[in-house]
This record gives C-alpha cells, sequence and structure tokens, in this order.
C-alpha cells in the first residue's frame, strides 16, 4: 500500500455572512498517495477552490472549517 500524503475525510466549509450560513463544501472525502495525482473538475461554483484553501490552511474568513478533517504528511 502506498504512503498517504494527503488524507481529507468529510471535510465540510461554511461562508458565515449576515444573511446566515452558506454551506460551500458538504462532505468530501479523498487520499492523495505519494506518486499520485489527482484531478477536481466540477461546475463552477461548486467548491473546488473552497476545499483546496482549506486543504492548505488559507481559507480566509468569513470561511471557516466546521467539520471534517485534514491530515497532511509533513516533510522531514
Amino acid at each position: 500500500m502506498s504512503e498517504a500524503l494527503l488524507e481529507i475525510n468529510n471535510l465540510r466549509v461554511s461562508f458565515f455572512t449576515k444573511l446566515g450560513e452558506v454551506k460551500a463544501v458538504d462532505g468530501i472525502s479523498y487520499t492523495i498517495e505519494k506518486g499520485k495525482t489527482l484531478g477536481i473538475v466540477g461546475e463552477s461554483g461548486c467548491g473546488k477552490s473552497v476545499s483546496a484553501y482549506a486543504s492548505m490552511g488559507i481559507l480566509s474568513p468569513p470561511g471557516r472549517i466546521v467539520g471534517g478533517s485534514i491530515n497532511s504528511m509533513e516533510k522531514n
């Protein structure tokens, strides 16, 4: 079995505005293994960029991770 470089489990991201909560990502899961490539495709506004920003730790307010987990292998 290959070594997992990134594991996303049931990731949920919302934006909190004056009008309420907007769910941008609602429960995605995937694993990227060493030596493998993952492509994410979808319609405009479906959460591709938001999930990438969340996984890199650069999600800007009012966006917030509200559930799930992101686990990455640290470089030594």
